[in-house]
């Protein structure tokens, strides 16, 4: 047997070497660049000890996520279009073509969703014109011709949807194809993304210092393999340029609406100007102004400059305060405060890598609920610096305005309406200032846009040396001689460590008590075994139990009284009991079968006993009128057998064999048989058989083979040792013997004596003869 489980595993390794898909490593490395940062992101480093901004030391662990995301693998899939792939037949196995296929699947019309759908077709390539279709049944669909389209079945026979579909002839279709079967394997979407999500492999060069990423995959076809890499690579690359575009189009958007305000509050006020000077018929607004307001034009430029952030500062304020959370904020309008720039910058990058992470997670995801977190800490943070700067502005040119007050009060020559124009033509030129610089702004935002700029470098296009890294003949050899010699003694060994049964005589050479011998297991479904001419197996060693008997109880002519018990029912004491007796009976003794176990009485129905009447032991123990001859019956098949039944099941078995009938029972039997065979209740169950046991003269225990556990034999070794059970000797019921005619385990018999022991003790043996 460990010859055999050996050579399956050796053919299982040579098995696998021949007939697995070769498989080869496809590597590519990326350099991850730097993120774009404010001119004052060092003014905010401060706070990251304070859990407000995320440190970019764990950009590089995003950039992983985002690389490996089921977004980005969804895009590769439909691009490369992996979820259909096509082979050739051939042996050992079929052979994968890509993206050289021979010939190319598409879909002109179907109620399918081909991202669902779970198919194949094999098409016998006939001639360079036309094929046959078999369907995933393996059905035949017809002789159809390229180019042409035609109604298919596609999916399995639970769900089968037709699909109007077209084969066309690839560039590398050749001569040799004729011939040969092209099979198209369909396959739904997810499952193709999941599996190519668990191929790719990305980790970082050197975690500590490095932003360079490598990238590998293990495919059958290597160009396939390749593909894959450099296409998740331009995925990856395209995906960051979209950031990019959509903060940038969000700040266009911006910075239309208030150039598109301001037009209008422009059109106005010089609309307003216009009018004040025909009503007052001023040609020269300026005139008689010039000569006053020399003094005060420095302070009127600061104060421009001032109003100019005012009105920036508080369109970003009126931003934050309607815009909804999650939205992109307008970058670079012209606010010349460094730290609200950085804050600004901070907080667009973060409502970006939230986005990319609920593209493929939920709200409860913990890296968006600490993005959340550091989003309001972080909106908090700015609404409260802008405020803040808002309010200094507002401070400072109230200042100018008092000092612009002292400076008109002293030109008391100004005419009132020379005055007036002069604040209409400063508000006019303050917006005028502030129109411009967000033209300029919304330039430079357009032109930034224009400029693609990739978040990863390539380092190393997809690659493969060609070495396979599966199968690997040494390996599988390797494992299949370790396999093939470790697997079987395992197994022997664990079941020899697990096995709790007894099995045989060497089981029980702890008890210290005597074994008399065993009885043959048996398929059989008789109970009696026993006549004058059966030299069956069984028949031997019950006769070889009654001569060992002869010889124990051979001191006393009547009365040998010999009680037949077991630790659980079950285990073959009643056939052990019957068979006994009716081999002491044929032997020409005059034996008495008395059936004492009266909570589960068989012995009648083994015999096929079919008493006029039910009186036995419980009726005479019960009944002072019932005399020990009246429930005495013969065994009419055996002759010297008689038969006492266990009479009526009662209720208290145990009170009722304290009766003193009982004596008289025994003393009768014993003194009129030679042997009395005592069919008793189990002992590991019941004690019925304890508070009989004075009258036996010798107790057979009974162990069934491959039945009772181990663990129970302390139940015979207590009653041994105490003396409970006279005489007490043990049998194996059901022993499995390999020997002889007979194999009862005695190392005599007739026939064949070839003992078939384990190959390692057969090998041994003959090495030592």
């Amino acid at each position: 047997m460990v010859h055999t489980e050996s050579g399956c595993f050796y053919l299982v390794g040579l098995l696998k070497y021949i007939t697995e898909i070769p498989v080869y490593k496809s590597t590519a490395a990326i350099l991850i660049k730097e993120k774009e940062k404010g001119n004052s992101i060092n003014d905010l480093s401060g706070f990251e000890d304070l859990g407000l901004f995320a440190s970019s030391d764990n950009s590089l662990e995003n950039e992983i996520q985002i690389l490996s995301s089921r977004r980005l693998m969804t895009k590769v899939v439909k691009e490369l279009k992996l979820n259909i792939t096509y082979f050739i037949e051939d042996n050992p196995y079929d052979k994968e073509y890509y993206p050289n296929f021979p010939v190319t699947f598409e879909i002109e019309e179907s109620s399918v969703d081909l991202d669902k759908v779970s198919s194949s077709l094999r098409l016998s390539i006939r001639s360079s014109s036309n094929f046959e279709v078999f369907g995933s049944d393996d059905s035949t669909q017809g002789v159809k011709k390229f180019d042409e389209a035609f109604w298919a079945e596609l999916g399995n026979e639970e769900r089968s949807q037709k699909a109007k579909i077209v084969i066309s002839k690839n560039e590398n279709f050749g001569q040799d194809i004729s011939g040969k079967n092209v099979i198209i394997v369909i396959r739904p979407l997810d499952l193709v993304v999941s599996s190519y999500m668990a191929k790719v492999e990305i980790e970082p060069v050197n975690e500590r210092m490095s932003k360079v990423l490598k990238l590998s995959i293990d495919e059958a076809v290597v160009s396939k393999g390749n593909y894959v890499l450099n296409n998740l690579i331009d995925q990856y690359n395209a995906d960051g340029i979209s950031d990019k575009d959509e903060i940038a189009q969000t700040t266009i958007d911006f910075l239309d609406l208030r150039i598109g305000l301001l037009s209008n509050e422009l059109s106005t006020i010089e609309e307003t100007a216009q009018q004040f000077r025909t009503r007052n018929r001023m040609v020269d607004g300026s005139t008689g102004s010039d000569i006053f307001l020399q003094s005060s034009s420095a302070n009127e430029a600061e104060l421009m400059e001032i109003n100019t952030q005012r009105e920036l500062v508080g369109y970003v304020l009126e931003e934050i305060n309607g815009n909804v959370s999650g939205e992109l904020l307008p970058a670079n309008i012209g606010i010349s405060d460094g730290a609200i720039i950085g804050m600004i910058t901070e907080y667009n990058s973060l409502i970006l890598q939230r986005k990319r992470i609920l593209k493929s997670s939920s709200e409860l995801n913990p890296i968006i609920v600490n993005l959340d977190s550091q989003l309001s800490e972080l909106r908090r943070n700015l609404v409260g610096s802008l405020n803040s700067i808002k309010s200094s502005l507002e401070i400072r040119a109230n200042a100018l305005y008092q000092q612009s007050g002292k400076i008109n009060t002293r030109i008391a020559s100004v005419p009132k309406n020379q005055m007036e124009l002069k604040d209409i033509v400063r508000h006019l030129e303050t917006k005028n200032t502030l129109y411009l610089f967000l033209l300029q702004k919304r330039e430079e935002s357009v032109l930034s846009n224009a400029v693609k700029v990739e978040k990863a470098k390539i380092i190393d296009e997809a690659y493969s040396n060609g070495i396979k890294v599966s199968p690997k003949k040494l390996t599988s050899l390797l494992g299949a001689i370790v396999l093939g010699l470790a697997v079987p003694f395992l197994f022997f060994y664990l079941r020899e460590v697990l096995d709790t049964k007894v099995h045989g005589e060497k089981d029980l050479t702890k008890l210290r008590i005597p074994y008399i011998g065993d009885i043959p297991l048996t398929t059989s479904k008789s109970k009696l075994f026993i006549n004058e001419s059966d030299n069956s197996n069984i028949a031997e060693s019950f006769r070889y139990l009654r001569t060992n008997l002869n010889f124990i109880l051979d001191d006393k002519s009547l009365g040998k009284t010999i009680f037949v018990t077991s630790t659980e029912s079950k285990e073959g004491k009643t056939f052990t009991a019957i068979n006994l007796a009716s081999s002491l009976a044929i032997s020409g003794k005059k034996t008495l079968l008395l059936a004492m176990d009266l909570r589960a009485p068989k012995i009648s129905n083994y015999l096929d006993l079919e008493l006029k009447t039910n009186k036995g032991v419980t009726n005479f123990l019960k009944y002072s009128d019932i005399r020990v001859e009246d429930i005495i019956r013969p065994e009419a098949k055996i002759k010297n057998l008689d038969f006492i039944s266990s009479g009526d099941i009662p209720p208290n078995p145990v009170e009722l064999l304290m009766s003193s009938r009982l004596n008289i029972l025994f003393d009768y039997v014993q003194n009129h048989y030679e042997y009395i065979i005592v069919d008793t209740a189990p002992v590991g169950m019941v004690t019925d058989t304890l508070q009989i046991a004075k009258y036996a003269d010798l107790t057979l225990y009974v162990i069934r083979a491959n039945y009772l556990d181990k663990r129970k034999l302390h139940i015979p070794e207590k009653l041994a040792k105490e003396k409970r059970l006279k005489n007490l000797l043990t049998v194996i019921n059901g022993s499995d013997h390999s020997m002889g005619a007979y194999g009862y385990g005695y190392g005599y018999g007739y026939g064949n004596n070839t003992v078939n022991k384990p190959w390692y003790k057969r090998i041994f043996r003959n090495a030592a003869m």
